[in-house]
C-alpha cells in the first residue's frame, strides 16, 4: 500500500502486460533485449519503457549515388556543403577556410533546385544564398561559419522542415550578422515609398 492509499497490482514475469492507453498493444517487458539487429539503428528511450529506433538519414534514404531521387540528391549536396564548411571551421589558414566556403556557396543554386522538399528547406537555402552574396566577398566570421555549418547539418537530418522552423533558422543567420534580404529589396522599397508620397 502506498502513502496515497492506492495499491499497485503485482504482475508475474510470465504475464503479458497491456498498455493502459486502449491501443491494445502489449507493453515491452523490461527483460527484452534492447539491441537492434539492424546496423545503423540505435534504440532510443521514449516514455518509461517503450523503445523507438532512431534511423540515420543515410539509412532511411539508402540509394545508389547519382540516382534521380530529389531527396537523395539534395542529401548528397547538403553533405558536400557541410563537409566543406566543417573543413573551413577546422582550417588554420583564413585563405583555405574562405576557399572552402566559396566552394560550398557554389552548391547553393543546385540545392535550391530541390526546394520542393519543403518550405523550410527552400527558405533556408534561399536566405543563405543572399546572406553570402550580401557579404560581397568578405569572409565569414567564426560565429557566422559555425551557424551556417550547424544549420546545414540540421537541414540534412530534417530536410522537410516546416516554414516556421525554416524562418527560425533564418533568424539565427540574421542574429550572427548575415543580411539575408535580396539586395534589390531596398531599392524596390524606396521606389514604393517615393511613389506613395507623390
Amino acid at each position: 500500500m502506498s502513502d496515497t492509499g492506492t495499491s499497485i497490482a503485482k504482475v508475474s514475469s510470465d504475464e503479458t502486460v497491456w498498455l493502459p492507453d486502449g491501443t491494445g498493444a502489449p507493453a515491452i517487458s523490461q527483460t527484452e533485449s534492447t539491441r537492434s539487429p539492424i546496423r545503423g539503428i540505435v534504440p532510443e528511450m521514449r516514455g518509461t519503457l517503450a523503445l523507438a529506433p532512431v534511423i540515420e538519414i543515410d539509412r532511411l534514404y539508402d540509394a545508389v549515388p547519382g540516382t534521380s531521387s530529389q531527396i537523395v540528391r539534395a542529401l548528397e549536396l547538403l553533405k558536400q556543403a557541410s563537409d566543406l564548411l566543417e573543413t573551413a571551421r577546422k582550417s588554420d589558414s583564413p585563405l583555405d577556410a574562405d576557399r572552402c566556403v566559396q566552394r560550398a556557396q557554389l552548391l547553393l543554386p543546385k540545392l535550391f533546385a530541390y526546394r520542393g522538399l519543403g518550405d523550410g528547406y527552400g527558405v533556408i537555402i534561399n536566405s543563405l544564398h543572399f546572406g553570402l552574396a550580401n557579404l560581397h566577398g568578405t569572409p565569414l566570421t567564426s560565429d557566422q561559419l559555425n551557424a551556417v555549418w550547424r544549420i546545414l547539418r540540421e537541414l540534412r537530418t530534417k530536410p522537410a522542415m516546416t516554414l516556421e522552423q525554416g524562418i527560425q533558422r533564418v533568424e539565427e543567420f540574421e542574429a550572427c550578422g548575415l543580411g539575408v534580404d535580396p539586395p534589390d529589396v531596398g531599392v524596390l522599397l524606396e521606389e514604393n515609398q517615393s511613389a506613395e508620397n507623390e
